[in-house]
């Protein structure tokens, strides 16, 4: 199951990327996002671990992702597992007459993975408003 949400952000797409590479500060203006924490040592890059708590439909879950694609200001997609459920993260960042589209997503398959899609609709959709007013707020 597949789920997106793509909002234009008023910013160039260096300045969308400042804010999606640090993750760390995500809790700090995404509601649902409760903790992110570089497993890994360094800058993210393939291979990188993130532990990322989240609540989503009044239910907490922390999840194990891996970077598996690393594009400096273009894209990063991850992979983790949680409660027999796998889930891919996509987010992409293209450049629109001095704006930014950025799309947010995700694959759900396995044992909850409806609630999963459900959830993960939501705080992408989240996600890319909250970004949006972050950087415009800024500019």
């Amino acid at each position: 199951m597949r789920f997106e949400s793509s909002i234009e952000i008023n910013g160039p797409v260096k300045k969308v990327w400042e804010l999606i590479d640090k993750l760390e500060e995500w809790p700090q203006w995404m509601p649902s996002i409760k903790k992110i924490e570089r497993v890994s040592k360094g800058p993210l890059v393939v291979g990188s671990q993130l532990s990322v708590t989240a609540k989503v439909s009044g239910l907490t879950v922390t999840l194990l992702m891996t970077v598996t694609e690393f594009v400096p200001e273009k894209a990063v997609v991850m992979n983790g597992k949680a409660l027999g459920t796998n889930l891919t993260r996509f987010y992409n960042l293209e450049p629109v007459n001095g704006k930014t589209k950025v799309t947010i997503g995700g694959d759900v398959s396995g044992a909850l993975a409806l609630m999963a899609c459900r959830g993960g609709r939501k705080v992408s959709a989240e996600i890319a408003q909250a970004a949006k007013k972050k950087v415009e707020e800024s500019a």
